[in-house]
């Protein structure tokens, strides 16, 4: 009898640690997260290797407890569908412009207007400050989306040509420019003297060997990773906008993240953003240099950008009422406020 009592004894303990271990097994496995990060950066672009960097280090972090999957150069869908995706929860993070977000939030659009800037540092300040903040309530309370990074710069926008070089509006006068698929593009290059054309990104290259249009305007490691430069004879450095980009995430995604999880994606979303913003302005200036080593476009590094700025009024005023006048009006004070302006 004791023999039997020992053994099923002893059966009952090891069933009970068995449980015990798969239950633990399973309580692991269920609280480890895996979040899908899809954006439209292509491979060698110092931002799909920051975002790969930034899932890794959430992981290694979080020893696994949140897993971050990366799905690189439109793999699941354009820009604007990599939105949606996310404010209805099909995808849990992006990186989208601050304009393309318009989509959801048109005051966000205000970030792109057109001669708003100084400098990269007065910009920062200002998208990270109070000016702002109206804005990315709105996405959060209306879309459920959360922002990771408000910013992650991309560059400065210039004007390509093929026809002539632009030093002034007038050279831009029946020039056709591709523009994106956005208000705030198409009356810019309106009111500079253009005729704005709306072409998909996907379809630029393309349409600037054919001529189609007569040039485009992108960031400078736009137009060298993209190529542009090969099939345009002039480059004007207008930098007549900046091009901030953001990471974003489902708010329903990261509210179920722990507080302790939490505090690490965004602590890495901001190691990666500034990062970011060193390499990739280091590797602006580098990526210039190149266009102008290549010989196959001309760049005109001074052109009046004041004599294209005063012609921007017009463009202001159709856009206030998509923008929102009082959200305008606050972004113009906290700038003029930053450049020491009353």
């Amino acid at each position: 009898m004791r023999l039997f009592a020992t053994r099923k004894l002893f059966a009952s303990t090891l069933a009970a640690s068995v449980f015990t271990a798969l239950t633990t097994v399973s309580v692991a496995t269920s609280a480890a997260t895996t979040l899908r990060f899809g954006h439209a950066n292509n491979t060698g672009e110092i931002a799909t290797d920051l975002f790969q960097e930034f899932a890794d280090k959430v992981t290694q972090r979080t020893k696994g407890e949140v897993t971050i999957k990366v799905f690189p150069a439109e793999q699941l869908g354009k820009e604007g569908d990599l939105i949606q995706q996310v404010k209805s929860g099909a995808l849990d993070i992006s990186a989208p412009s601050m304009a393309s977000l318009s989509s959801l939030v048109p005051g966000l659009e205000i970030a792109s207007a057109p001669f708003l800037w100084t400098d990269w540092t007065q910009a920062e300040k200002v998208i990270t400050g109070p000016a702002f903040q109206p804005q990315f309530d709105e996405l959060r309370d209306k879309h459920n989306v959360l922002m990771l990074s408000k910013i992650w710069y991309w560059g400065w926008r210039n004007l390509t040509t093929s026809t002539r070089a632009v030093h002034k509006p007038e050279d831009l006068v029946g020039l056709k420019i591709r523009v994106p698929e956005s208000p705030v593009w198409v009356e810019m290059i309106r009111a500079m003297g253009g005729a704005p054309t709306p072409i998909p990104f996907g379809e630029v290259y393309t349409a600037l060997q054919q001529k189609t249009v007569d040039g485009q305007e992108n960031p400078i490691p736009t137009i060298f990773s993209r190529k542009f430069y090969e099939v345009q004879a002039h480059m004007s450095m207008t930098r007549h906008m900046l091009q901030n980009n953001t990471m974003i995430i489902n708010k329903r995604s990261f509210d179920k993240l722990s507080p302790d999880m939490q505090k690490i994606v965004l602590e890495e979303a901001a190691v990666a953003s500034t990062k970011n913003s060193k390499l990739q302005q280091e590797r602006e200036t580098s990526m210039l240099e190149s266009i102008r080593k290549s010989g196959k476009t001309a760049i005109v590094d001074q052109p009046d950008r004041a004599a294209f700025a005063e012609k921007m009024a017009p463009a202001f005023q159709k856009l206030e009422a998509r923008w929102g006048a009082e959200n305008l009006q606050r972004v113009k004070a906290a700038v003029a406020a930053s450049a020491g302006k009353k």
